[in-house]
């Protein structure tokens, strides 16, 4: 066989497709046909299914462009207008910003044909401007919107480290319907932002509540208005610009002594504790990890028959890293290869992998960072 939309044509292979039926308004042609240059006909299958893949890639995406041409929401239809514009190699504008020169430049484009009558009025700019439609976009929609742009970044974190930044943007938004009001979006104003702040300082120091979290919030909120302000291309001001509060003096932590970790590695302060978390800590001894790095070792990141037994800190299916640097090789040795011996027995930390929550063994939950308040007693 050939190959999928091959013709051969004397010595030559070519390009030959009849547009699909749904792609058929965005070509002028019914038929694509086209000289590959080359002989080879494996050279040709290569070239023909890479063809293939950006021709529907184009298809997919123009498709999905028109019909955000013709969608009710009057924002997203201004957005696609200027990415239409960007394509056909235009700045965008709306018509009532095209001098005269510029509208000829893109009516001669048109004649050309290749453009579907949505597109041509997109090229031209003929949509109603998206800061005059009176467009209303609540919390909801602003946070799916932003959620969607920001796949690039959130798809490289782990099931349990998305679901925790997803919280903390919806907890953002709840404590500020809590302590403005629902607002659409748009409509926040300054006040609104220094009233959110006025809300976070009058609650500094009670449940747990520092200026650090206030401060996570607060640019939760700024960067879901900011992306969909860009989304919008709209050029209102960021309520919450230059908005934060003052954090405290943040104290060092007080290293731990030589007697502590005997203390720890001779099993004191461990009576209390389950078995994983007590396995954990013996992990931690030896090693420096940090805790959620250890709660994140998978069997294959621990290396026990090695000339010299270690542990390979990763980014894996459970958990990303800190910082890119954090990727590291750590030998094993005393009770943290013993404790790294009993993980690999146990198959695993089973449901415990990559959670910052263990449980106690008198029912008590303590997060994985109790460990340092166990070494500071």
């Amino acid at each position: 066989m050939w190959g999928q939309h091959l013709k051969k044509r004397g010595d030559w292979w070519h390009y030959f497709r009849h547009v699909p039926i749904d792609f058929q308004d965005l070509e002028s042609k019914k038929t694509i046909a086209f000289s590959l240059r080359t002989r080879d006909v494996k050279e040709a299958k290569l070239r023909a299914e890479q063809i293939t893949v950006d021709l529907n890639t184009k298809w997919n995406a123009r498709l999905v462009q028109i019909q955000a041409l013709g969608s009710t929401q009057l924002a997203r239809k201004h957005h696609a207008s200027r990415i239409i514009q960007e394509q056909a190699g235009f700045e965008p504008k709306d018509s009532d910003g095209l001098t005269d020169a510029e509208l000829l430049t893109r009516l001669r484009r048109l004649i050309l044909g290749g453009h579907t009558p949505v597109e041509q009025k997109a090229i031209l700019g003929i949509v109603e401007p998206a800061e005059a439609t009176g467009i209303q976009l609540n919390w909801e929609q602003a946070l799916d919107r932003f959620w969607e742009h920001v796949a690039d970044e959130v798809n490289k974190l782990t099931k349990d480290q998305r679901r925790t930044r997803w919280n903390t943007y919806k907890r953002s938004i709840e404590h500020f319907n809590q302590a403005v009001g629902e607002f659409d979006i748009l409509k926040i104003e300054r006040k609104h932002a220094l009233q959110f702040r006025k809300w976070w300082v009058d609650r500094l120091g009670n449940d747990g509540m520092s200026a650090n979290t206030a401060n996570r919030e607060i640019g939760s909120l700024r960067r879901i208005i900011a992306v969909n302000l860009d989304l919008m291309d709209l050029a209102q001001p960021n309520p919450f610009a230059r908005i934060r509060l003052k954090e405290e003096v943040k104290i060092a932590r007080v290293p731990i002594t030589i007697e502590q970790v005997e203390a720890l590695a001779a099993g004191e302060f461990q009576s209390d504790l389950h078995p994983d978390f007590q396995r954990l800590i013996r992990l931690l001894v030896n090693t420096g990890m940090r805790p959620t790095e250890a709660i994140g070792l998978e069997l294959g990141d621990l290396h026990l028959d090695h000339e010299i037994p270690h542990v390979h800190v990763r980014r894996n299916s459970i958990r990303g890293l800190k910082t890119d640097h954090s990727e590291r090789l750590l030998p094993l040795v005393g009770v943290s290869l013993k404790a790294a011996k009993e993980l690999q027995n146990a198959g695993g930390w089973g449901k415990r992998a990559g959670k910052n929550m263990v449980a106690a063994a008198d029912g008590r939950i303590l997060s994985v960072q109790h460990f340092r308040s166990i070494v500071h007693r």
